[in-house]
Formats: C-alpha cells, sequence, structure tokens
C-alpha cells in the first residue's frame, strides 16, 4: 500500500506558534547547533557506516555531507553523550518538550486526534493489509514523547500500546494525560537493551530515529528481538524543505536543525532495509515542504515594516493551493517525511 498527501489544516492550526515565536524558536536551534558543533568530527555515515568525506554545503555554520555510499545527509559532528544529555535530558527535558508537549488535556487530545490518530489509522490499515489482526498485537512506541502516540492507538482500540522515553517531564505529562502505565521512563543509554527485549510484536519510532546517538544499533537490536516482527517509522527526508531553510536564514529551521543532525533519503533507507533484512511493506509519503515555504515568506515579510501590509495577501494567495502543490512534491517521494512499515524477514 502506497498513500500520498495529508491536509496541511491540522498542522497549522497546531504549530501557529512556529510564526508567532519565530526569533527565539531560531536562537534556542543556533544555541544547540553550537554546542553540536564543539563535538567531535562524524568520520563514517550514521545510516551504512560508509567512511565520511567532505563537506557538502554548511547551514548556519554546521557542515554537512552526503554518503558517497546511501545517499544519508550527516551532520559532520558526533551525536555524543554530552550533546544528546543537553539536547533531551538536561533539566528533565523540559527545554526540549516545550516544542512537543501541549498545555492542557483539551489541546493535548486535540492534537492526538488531528496528528496521531491518522498515523495510527494508517498503520491498522497497513497491518490489516499484511493479515494482522491489529487489537490483538503488543505494540511498543519507543522514544514516546508525551506518550501522543500511544494515546492514538489505545483511542483506536489497541489496549496493549505502551511507550518509552528519556525524557522525566514529558514521561510525567504522558502519564497525567493517559495512565500511569502509558510511557516508562528509561536513561539514555538503555535504548538499544530496549529494543532488544522488549516484548512487542510492533514497534514504532514516530519522529524518533533520527534523534538516537545509535539508529544501527537499535535496528540491529530489533532485528535480533525474537518478538518484533513489524517495525513502524515516521523520518525526515532530505528534501525541498532543507533548501528552503538555506535560503530563509533567519526563519526558524524545522527540518535540518538541532536534533536532526541528519535526514535519510530513498538510498539510505533502502540500505537500511538490505543491510538488516527489512520489507517495505506500506508507505505514506507526506510532507510539510509548502507549509515550510509558505511560512518562511510570511515571516520576512511581516519582519519588515515595508513588506508587512503583504502578509495577508500571501497568506490567501498560498494557503488554498498548499495541499495541491505538496501533493507534487508527495506523489514524486520528494517530500520532507515518510511513514513507513517494515516486516523483518523470517
Amino acid at each position: 500500500m502506497i498513500r500520498y498527501g495529508k491536509s496541511s489544516g491540522a498542522l497549522l492550526a497546531h504549530k501557529k506558534g512556529f510564526f508567532a515565536e519565530n526569533d527565539g524558536l531560531l536562537n534556542e536551534g543556533r544555541r544547540i547547533g553550537a554546542v553540536y558543533t564543539q563535538q567531535p568530527r562524524r568520520t563514517a555515515c550514521k545510516c551504512c557506516d560508509a567512511p565520511l568525506e567532505g563537506p557538502s554545503f554548511t547551514k548556519q555554520y554546521i557542515e554537512y555531507v552526503l554518503c558517497g555510499r546511501c545517499g544519508h545527509l550527516n551532520g559532520a559532528h558526533e551525536d555524543t553523550d554530552a550533546f544528546c544529555e543537553a539536547m533531551y535530558v538536561q533539566d528533565g527535558g523540559a527545554s526540549y518538550a516545550k516544542t512537543y508537549s501541549s498545555a492542557d488535556k483539551d489541546a493535548y487530545r486535540a492534537r492526538v486526534r488531528d496528528i496521531y490518530v491518522p498515523k495510527a489509522e494508517f498503520l491498522r490499515d497497513a497491518l490489516s493489509e499484511a493479515g494482522e489482526t491489529p487489537e490483538t498485537l503488543r505494540f511498543a512506541d519507543l522514544g514516546a514523547g508525551s506518550g501522543y502516540f500511544v494515546a492514538a492507538m489505545r483511542g483506536i482500540g489497541w489496549p496493549h500500546s505502551h511507550g518509552y522515553e528519556v525524557s522525566d517531564v514529558q514521561v510525567a505529562l504522558a502519564q497525567a494525560m493517559i495512565s500511569e502505565d502509558a510511557v516508562k521512563a528509561h536513561a539514555l543509554d538503555a535504548a538499544a537493551e530496549i529494543a532488544g527485549t522488549v516484548e512487542a510484536d510492533v514497534v514504532s519510532m514516530i519522529g524518533v530515529l533520527e534523534h538516537v546517538q545509535n539508529p544501527r544499533e537499535i535496528v540491529a537490536a530489533l532485528r535480533s528481538n525474537p518478538n518484533v516482527r513489524y517495525f513502524y517509522i515516521s523520518v525526515p527526508l532530505f528534501s525541498p524543505s532543507t533548501m528552503i531553510e538555506c535560503a530563509f536564514p533567519e526563519v526558524f529551521q524545522r527540518q535540518l536543525s538541532a536534533g536532526h543532525t541528519h535526514l535519510y533519503t530513498e538510498g539510505s533507507i533502502d540500505w537500511m532495509c538490505r543491510e538488516f533484512g527489512l520489507n517495505r511493506l506500506s508507505e505514506w509519503w507526506f510532507g510539510t515542504d509548502m507549509v515550510d515555504f509558505y511560512r518562511s515568506v510570511a515571516v520576512e515579510l511581516e519582519r519588515n515594516p515595508e513588506t508587512a501590509a503583504l502578509a495577508g495577501y500571501w497568506r490567501e494567495m498560498i494557503v488554498p493551493a498548499l495541499d495541491e502543490a505538496q501533493l507534487a512534491l508527495d506523489t514524486r517521494k520528494t517530500a520532507s517525511e515518510v511513514h513507513l512499515l517494515m516486516r523483518f524477514a523470517d
């Protein structure tokens, strides 16, 4: 099953802060980037482990290298313990959680409904097409954050759904919003151990694989786990959004910045599948490239007093066309994101 496109309405409704809080978000990304550039140089591809040569380009003072073997886009520095501690665990993960947490129960439920339930419904359809009865399966969401995807899975009738997360702040929110057993906290260095031992038929990493220090180790651990049969991921891609960010350096960098130190490509996903015995079953291609383009122009128009009056005209011109324009990228598989359900080969 291959699916393309998704309405941008929910994203625009939930991400208004990306417009209003541009300068603060941009500066926070630059602060994290400054920490990243102090880490040792990366010498091997984060996806296929091939030696890296480069750089290919520089963005926000950070060098990036495209792998000559698998095509993966790598940041030029290592995701060290120090970097990941500063990014995800320091202050209990409160700083990082600001971007992904909802202020109250109504906002939390709205985010689950609008953003995460569609992801769960796609997984349900994909598993059903694979001959499974989803409600009888066990699900583990690694990097569960504040529990949005766990809440979505339980909400569509999958009671055996649990999450694992390193941020104490996000775990506390998930437990308050869902239940005490919804999401469990774990140490930063325990992710591979959990992947190798978790008792689940389906493991999901929704917007998470790009954040972990050791994606190869995680996928290898899942491969070795006899319980795990399916792997469901959403990953950011090297796409027009990256070019838009390079062209608008004073606009909040959402795609390739902060915790997104590397991006997947069709080539690097294929490499991962071949190396770790994963068969691609279902794909959902939809991105936010056109929303990023709209946001970037809008922020720059509003920033300048001489052009601020044009922001409303820009909104009227572009917003009705966003989904149609994005679909053109989605169907060409050049979008900023893909959801994949894969099955480990026997």
